[in-house]
């Protein structure tokens, strides 16, 4: 126990991935049995640790000027609120607000959905940046400079922001930082408290997403049975967590290429428009095959999964190698990135962006996601003499 506690510390993130791999393979064994499984794991997971453990040797040290600003965290602060009035401006109304009145599911989910859709890229790029990577970074500045009143306002700032969207991961983006922070200081009770809020928050926005839930029509599906709130609520998070993302990777295996063709790159927008050929998203035109009842019905939706089936539905089973490789030389620079910052703030910034890796792309997260803002905010951030709380 003790040695794996200590390969745990050395290794923080790659133990934190092996964890979530380990929780794609229930859902992906569940549904198909060992039909993938042996491939992916010894086509991208032993290429992985091997490649992992070979440039972990190699030094590498990473120097950005650092930000001169006495008190960041405020002027960041003050951004991310001026990017949440204008989007809230934009959308003239609140969608919380409009869902928790809607009396069917399909108009709570075009709420959620146009809470985003049709935003400016400019103020869409910038609201997601803000709620993923400024607000997460100044709650934990302030909390780390015993600014309580700051890290209220922020936290505060952003779960509101979070809610109000209906976005539930919204508000891990901001909380679970937060927890994760508390516990590797061994603050219980304020880790515990942090959980317990952050439950709250998720529950009420499973509520207010889901009008069937109080008083409202499930019209979408019909349920083959009645169920409690409570064991609705409960049953779907065990199921997003434990069985969904990997039931969601064996359908790629299964539909990629028997129903739809290897991309080679045709989802790569300026590589798409370089050799004249539409750009393509099977997050996307996959919904259907995998749900066709809600596709009949005018539903439109994603399918996203684990990063490294990106690298699959482009070049097969050769692309998770490349997949595999790439990912061991980014851990060797998180590992760097932990190293010369402040340990406890990078880990508790980036967790939750790694968790997301079993339902995302890696350069999606880095560019678009708000992860490559976290570290260069941790890099240009001055290091703290202490991380405790």
């Amino acid at each position: 126990m003790n040695q794996l506690a200590a390969f745990a510390k050395e290794h923080p993130y790659l133990t934190s991935y092996l964890f979530v791999f380990g929780l794609l393979q229930i859902g992906l064994i569940s549904t198909s049995g060992l039909r993938y499984a042996p491939s992916l794991w010894l086509l991208f997971l032993v290429p992985f640790l091997l490649c992992y453990f070979l440039v972990r040797s190699q030094q590498m040290s990473i120097t950005l000027p650092k930000l001169a600003l006495k008190h960041v965290e405020w002027f960041l602060f003050a951004f991310a609120v001026l990017v949440i009035f204008l989007h809230l401006f934009w959308l003239g109304k609140i969608p919380f607000m409009e869902a928790w009145q809607a009396s069917k599911l399909s108009q709570a989910n075009m709420i959620r959905k146009m809470s985003s859709a049709g935003l400016p890229k400019w103020l869409h790029y910038a609201s997601t940046w803000s709620i993923r990577a400024i607000l997460p970074t100044t709650t934990l500045l302030f909390l780390i400079r015993k600014n309580y009143f700051g890290f209220i306002l922020s936290i505060g700032v952003g779960c509101f922001y979070g809610l109000a969207l209906l976005q539930k991961s919204l508000i891990f983006w901001v909380g679970f930082p937060v927890l994760v922070y508390f516990f590797l200081n061994r603050k219980w009770w304020a880790g515990i408290l942090s959980t317990v809020v952050m439950g709250v928050l998720f529950v009420v926005a499973v509520f207010a997403n889901n009008p069937q839930l109080h008083g409202g029509q499930h019209d979408l599906k019909p349920t083959l049975e009645k169920k409690g709130r409570a064991n609705i609520v409960s049953e779907g998070i065990l199921k997003r967590i434990f069985i969904v993302p990997g039931k969601t990777m064996s359908m790629w295996f299964a539909h990629v290429p028997k129903d739809k063709p290897y991309l080679y790159g045709r989802d790569f927008g300026p590589y798409a428009k370089l050799t004249g050929q539409k750009t393509t998203d099977y997050n996307l035109e996959l919904y259907a095959l995998f749900y066709p009842d809600y596709a009949e019905q005018g539903i439109q939706g994603s399918v996203n999964t684990a990063h490294f089936m990106r690298a699959y539905a482009n070049f097969g089973w050769w692309g998770l190698p490349f997949s595999a490789v790439f990912l061991a030389f980014f851990f060797h620079f998180l590992n760097t990135v932990h190293r010369e910052t402040t340990a406890t703030l990078a880990f508790s910034l980036q967790i939750f962006p790694l968790l997301l890796l079993s339902s995302g792309s890696l350069l999606t997260l880095l560019f678009s996601g708000g992860w490559g803002l976290i570290l260069l905010l941790l890099l240009s951030s001055p290091t703290m003499e202490s991380s405790h709380v």
